[in-house]
């Protein structure tokens, strides 16, 4: 049997675009063992690989940042092995021609001519919820910031969170996922809004997966919504250098989501356009 060391590690949302190659490896290599590498300072969000049907074993790194003797061992049982850190290579502005699926596709090392003859179905990045979810009717999650709150070209500023927050609070309840350290929207809500930030990563999905809809931004956190399908508003900017076409590269591959896009800033989307939006999805 051929043992495959597959997928990405370095990155939650990596790790889900990578997702599309298990079944390409599965085609070319039937009945595979297939390998799954997540370092360490990702294992929060393993248990969403879970009950996949193509991931064999789930390795967890033995350092945050990097591969130790567990994982060497581990990486040299496999007779296919890919490499799952790949460098972007300087001055290459992939965003212009890509999707992140396809780029995550090429660096590891896979010919982009397998991923466009794939299935539709199975060119976006697939989660199985193995777990339980409520159905909170009328509750909309929002993922306010991309990276932990420290980059704010590719979130909306906290003035325009705060002002669709204080709108949607009329109809809907509103429950903020993220992380603690991002910054505290300060505006007095209705009884309907909540704030999770303290929960554990899984946990926020299990709660985003609950709500009738998601808007988040560009994040991993997001990008892995997407794979369960979920209804999703994506906020969306340009902020990579080099990036002038092919704007959307970086939403979520999800059939049921709804990109707002703006360039420069996500402060230029309409909050108008956003409530319209989300009418649209029968919260």
């Amino acid at each position: 049997m051929i043992r495959a060391w597959i997928g990405r590690a370095d990155l939650i949302g990596d790790c889900v675009m990578a997702l599309p190659m298990l079944y390409y490896i599965d085609q070319k290599y039937p009945k595979s063992y297939k390998v799954w590498p997540i370092l360490r300072k990702c294992s929060q969000a393993a248990p969403l690989f879970l009950n996949h049907p193509l991931i064999d074993k789930i390795h967890i790194s033995d350092h945050d940042e990097g591969f130790g003797e567990n994982d060497k061992k581990m990486f040299h049982s496999c007779s296919l092995r890919m490499d799952v850190r790949p460098q972007h290579p300087m001055g290459e502005y992939w965003h212009n021609d890509r999707s992140m699926v396809e780029e995550t596709w090429i660096m590891g090392g896979l010919p982009l001519k397998g991923y466009h003859e794939l299935p539709e179905e199975e060119k976006y990045p697939k989660l199985y919820k193995w777990f339980n979810t409520d159905n909170l009717k009328k509750t909309i999650a929002v993922h306010c910031f991309a990276g932990y709150g420290r980059d704010n070209k590719r979130s909306p500023s906290l003035k325009w969170w705060e002002d669709v927050l204080s709108i949607l609070t009329k109809d809907y309840n509103i429950i903020r996922l993220g992380h603690p350290s991002e910054p505290q929207i300060n505006i007095n809500f209705c009884s309907g809004y909540s704030d999770i930030r303290s929960k554990s990563f899984f946990e926020q999905v299990q709660t985003a997966l609950s709500c009738s809809l998601y808007i988040g931004t560009d994040s991993g956190f997001s990008l892995a919504v997407g794979a369960y399908s979920h209804p999703q508003i994506s906020l969306i900017t340009n902020w990579n250098v080099g990036h002038h076409t092919n704007f959307l590269c970086l939403q979520p591959l999800n059939k049921n989501n709804i990109s707002l896009f703006s360039p420069i800033s996500c402060d230029n989307i309409k909050q108008e356009e956003v409530l319209n939006k989300v009418k649209l999805f029968n919260v």
